[in-house]
């Protein structure tokens, strides 16, 4: 099979033209009312807006989220009034098929880190008193965020069970330690975003840890073809919100875009 034509995109530098394609990375193929919205939110920005959302729209899907983050390091250089308004128009998009999906959620999350100032740490930083020992006051936005995690991660489990035997899987080395339900309750955008904040804050030393606790047990619970794009797209859009490397079997998923 070719490969898909990334030449409009490779040129897109402009606001408008950054605008068409950064919303057409988050259309879901085949939904009406989201294309709709993307065609409202676009109207008059470039003469290349549905060249920009065939290109966006025919990319794999290993290669969606490069694409996605290299052209918000374009977008970030623009004035505050264009990052605000794909920031609003986003809202838009995502929410036009009804419900906000959880990966729609971190979506969100990495282009408002991206083109907005970093929101401040909701806690002073842990002592590093090594990982299996954090204090109940870490493992619980631990567990609040895998538990959001759990929505995309595995998304093919080969049993079924979606991502309940990843979310046990994760938190089994605090089990001991903290009573930690068998699966929290799944947390709605601002407590995720308050876990997520928390977490953060984990020594530095500590975050790729958890990050590769989180693919390791996800590749263990995923079909024998690896990870879903659904569930590496989460897993690496969390590697950039938390400010951690992608471990290299996480890495090895994409298609990164040439330089």
């Amino acid at each position: 099979m070719a490969a898909a034509s990334t030449e409009r995109l490779m040129q897109a530098i402009g606001p408008g033209e950054l605008r068409c394609a950064l919303l057409a990375l988050l259309l879901p193929h085949g939904s009406r009312r989201a294309l709709a919205s993307w065609q409202g939110e676009t109207a008059g920005a470039t003469p290349y807006a549905a060249s920009l959302r065939d290109e966006a729209l025919g990319l794999p899907g290993s290669s969606r989220l490069p694409w996605f983050e290299r052209l918000l390091v374009r977008m970030a250089g623009q004035p505050a009034a264009e990052r605000k308004a794909l920031l609003e128009s986003t809202r838009r998009v995502v929410s036009a098929r009804g419900a906000v999906q959880a990966v729609d959620t971190l979506h969100w999350l990495v282009m408002r880190r991206r083109l907005s100032p970093p929101l401040p740490a909701s806690h002073a930083p842990s002592a590093d008193s090594g990982f299996s020992k954090l204090p109940e006051s870490d493992v619980y936005p631990i567990a609040r965020y895998s538990a959001f995690l759990s929505r995309m991660v595995p998304a093919d489990s080969p049993n079924g069970d979606g991502g309940a035997a990843w979310y046990a899987s994760v938190m089994l080395r605090w089990q001991l330690r903290v009573e930690v339900p068998p699966q929290l309750p799944l947390p709605d955008s601002d407590a995720v975003v308050q876990a997520l904040q928390h977490v953060a804050g984990l020594p530095w030393m500590q975050r790729p840890v958890l990050m590769r606790e989180w693919v390791s047990n996800a590749l263990k619970h995923s079909p024998p073809s690896g990870l879903s794009d659904v569930s590496a797209d989460a897993l690496r859009m969390s590697c950039t919100l938390l400010d951690t490397p992608l471990p290299p079997e996480l890495s090895r998923h994409y298609i990164e875009p040439y330089p």
